[in-house]
């Protein structure tokens, strides 16, 4: 038979003290060290992408508002007259060909660009036609920047939208039925593309379209 081994109480109390000092060591230097770095890594992680959706936020804005000037421009050209003549002309509402005299134009056909002396912000001599907005730009003339057809300046100091240039560009367009340009070589349709370009963003380009309209002609 197998001796039963006997421990002294002295011997069990040391064991205990023992295994208890090992499992409550707590950290040492290494992990105290680990854990800054760990730390360390995620703040600078948190902050670079606090900053991107910073930088994001404000370029959706920029956006946005860019977005909303080009719309605003584009349904400004879009609701202007298109007719044979220039819509001062005594005519404009009864000719049926871009010619004068007879039943065409009494004295100016609808021509591509503004006639001398009109502007979009002059009150007395303002654009009247679509064609009078070919190759428009903003900032230009007494307009130092983006401007509403009053001509004030809605991009100034602090504006998201500081820096940001419009353009407008017409060019004739073939549609289903339609000829790009009547015997008169005159538009009949009109592709508009606004253009708005900020800094640090793709430019935004809208486009519509713009029948010719002549009340006789049919």
């Amino acid at each position: 038979m197998w001796a039963q081994r006997r421990c002294s109480p002295s011997a069990v109390r040391l064991a205990s003290y023992s295994d208890r000092r090992r499992g409550s060591r707590g950290f040492t230097l290494i992990d105290v060290l680990l854990v800054i770095v760990l730390l360390g890594i995620v703040s600078g992680a948190l902050m670079t992408l606090s900053g991107r959706l910073a930088t994001q936020s404000a370029e959706t804005a920029k956006i946005r508002q860019a977005l909303a000037v080009a719309q605003a421009l584009l349904e400004e050209v879009r609701h202007m007259p298109f007719t044979y003549c220039d819509p001062t002309d005594s005519n404009a509402a009864l000719a049926t060909s871009a010619t004068i005299g007879g039943a065409g134009c009494a004295t100016t056909v609808d021509a591509m660009g503004p006639e001398p002396g009109e502007s979009r912000y002059n009150a007395a001599n303002r654009f009247n036609g679509v064609s009078d907005y070919h190759l428009f730009t903003m900032p230009a003339g007494p307009c130092a920047g983006l401007c509403d057809i009053a001509g004030n300046l809605i991009n100034g100091a602090g504006s998201p939208l500081t820096g940001c240039s419009a353009r407008v560009v017409l060019a004739a367009q073939a549609l289903p039925g339609i000829a790009a340009l009547d015997v008169n070589g005159r538009p009949q349709a009109l592709l508009i593309s606004v253009s708005v370009a900020c800094p640090g963003v793709t430019p935004l380009v809208l486009q519509g379209i713009r029948v010719r309209h002549a009340p006789n002609s049919f």
